[in-house]
């Protein structure tokens, strides 16, 4: 595929609102940088249904997208953003898994989210 950040300006429309029932998202290589994240982390503000989003293999998404998606699912910024987050997200992938299921020791960010996303499977 080929999805970009026009692409995903219909796919934010699909997350958004009380109707959106879509469970599971897979846009594993793409050509979304850091703009479609930014699209789709405010499309998933208030969304209760998504539970695995799967963005391995864009390779534009730089550090900054993937801190965005950090505080999507865990925002420490203050008390009430902490309580806003998305806690619906149980798996939330920007990373290639390694051939063994784990991700690269170095990617401080995605262990991040992965404790995040954890503790939304926990409650």
């Amino acid at each position: 595929n080929r999805i970009n950040a026009d692409g995903c300006r219909g796919i934010a429309k699909l997350l958004q609102g009380e109707d959106a029932t879509l469970k599971y998202l897979f846009l594993r290589n793409n050509k979304i940088d850091d703009g479609g994240v930014d699209i789709l982390v405010d499309a998933l503000q208030n969304n209760t249904s998504l539970t695995t989003f799967d963005l391995g293999g864009n390779d534009s998404i730089s550090d900054q997208g993937r801190i965005m998606l950090l505080k999507l699912v865990n925002d420490i910024s203050s008390i009430t953003a902490t309580l806003h987050s998305n806690h619906t997200l149980t798996c939330l992938d920007v990373e290639d898994m390694n051939p063994d299921g784990s991700f690269d020791d170095d990617d401080e960010i995605q262990r991040h989210i992965n404790e995040a996303t954890e503790i939304n499977t926990i409650y």
